[in-house]
C-alpha cells in the first residue's frame, strides 16, 4: 500500500463518517438513536457475519493474485529450461531457438505485460509461442527419440499454459454479488453504529465510527488489488521473465541469436 493510498482512504473514511453522521441526525429522531443492549448484540452479529464473508472474499481474491504470481514464474521458468536445452542441440538449431525465446521473452515483458491492463495480449507474443513451438517440431525429423526434445515439447506445453491461465488472471473479476454485499453490508454496518452512538458528542461519534469506515474501505482495497493482480500500484511485475530473458542471453551467447525479432 502506497503512502498515496493510506491519505486517500483515511479522507475516504472521514468522509464516509461524517456523511453517515449528517443523514443519521438529519432523518433518525433522537429517540431512535443509542446504544441499547438488544441493538449492541444485533450489531455484533452483523458485524461477525460481514467480516466472516469478506474473509471468503478476501482469500478468494488473494488465491487469484498468488496462482498469478505462480503462472509467471512457471512461464519464465520454461523459458530458462528452454534456453539450456537449446544448448543440447546442433548450433544451428540452438541459434535458431535462442533466437526464438528471446522474441518471446521481449514480447512478454515489452508487449504484453503492458497489454494485461488493459486485460489484453499481444498478437507479437502469439506469434513468438508459435515460432518457437515449430522450431522445436522441426527438430522431429532428426531427433525423433530424443529425451532433450521430448523434454523441451513437455516445457513449451507449460510454458503456454502458464500464459494462458496468466491471461485469465489478468481480465478476472469477482462476481458482481460480492461486491453488492461488501459494499452494502459495510454501509448498513457504519449506518448502524452510527445511531448506536447517535447521543453521544460528535467527535464522540468520529471515535466510534471512523474505524468501522477505515475497516470497510481497507477491505474493499486489498480485495480491489488482489482482483487485478496486474494493474495498479501494487501489480505483479515481470521480474521472473526478465530473469529468464538475462537466462537466455547466457546459455545462447551466439551474436546470430540476438538479431532483431520479426
Amino acid at each position: 500500500m502506497t503512502l498515496l493510498s493510506v491519505i486517500a482512504i483515511i479522507v475516504a473514511g472521514l468522509a464516509l463518517t461524517l456523511t453517515s453522521i449528517l443523514l443519521v441526525r438529519t432523518f433518525v429522531p433522537r429517540k431512535l438513536r443509542g446504544r441499547e443492549q438488544k441493538r449492541g448484540i444485533v450489531f455484533a452479529f452483523c458485524g461477525v457475519i460481514y467480516a466472516l464473508v469478506v474473509g471468503f472474499v478476501l482469500a478468494f481474491a488473494l488465491q487469484g493474485y498468488q496462482q498469478a504470481e505462480s503462472d509467471a514464474a512457471i512461464e519464465a521458468d520454461s523459458v530458462t529450461s528452454l534456453s539450456r536445452s537449446a544448448t543440447l542441440f546442433d548450433a544451428e538449431s540452438r541459434d535458431h531457438i535462442g533466437h526464438e525465446l528471446i522474441c518471446y521473452a521481449r514480447s512478454v515483458i515489452y508487449q504484453e505485460w503492458p497489454a494485461m491492463r488493459s486485460g489484453n495480449s499481444s498478437d507479437l507474443t502469439v506469434a513468438a509461442s508459435d515460432r518457437l513451438f515449430h522450431s522445436f517440431g522441426s527438430l522431429g525429423s532428426t531427433h525423433s527419440n530424443d529425451a532433450a526434445l521430448s523434454g523441451s515439447l513437455d516445457r513449451i506445453r507449460e510454458m503456454d499454459e502458464a500464459r494462458a491461465s496468466r491471461l485469465i488472471k489478468s481480465d478476472q473479476q469477482l462476481p458482481a454479488m460480492f461486491w453488492v454485499f461488501m459494499i452494502g453490508g459495510g454501509l448498513l454496518l457504519i449506518g448502524y453504529s452510527t445511531i448506536l452512538s447517535g447521543r453521544e458528542s460528535f467527535f464522540g461519534q468520529i471515535l466510534f465510527i471512523m474505524p468501522v469506515s477505515l475497516l470497510l474501505l481497507c477491505s474493499v482495497y486489498l480485495v480491489v488489488v488482489f482482483e487485478q493482480p496486474f494493474k495498479g500500484p501494487n501489480a505483479i511485475k515481470p521480474a521472473a521473465m526478465e530473469v529468464a530473458l538475462e537466462s537466455v542471453d547466457r546459455f545462447v551467447p551466439d551474436p546470430r541469436a540476438n538479431r532483431p525479432c520479426p
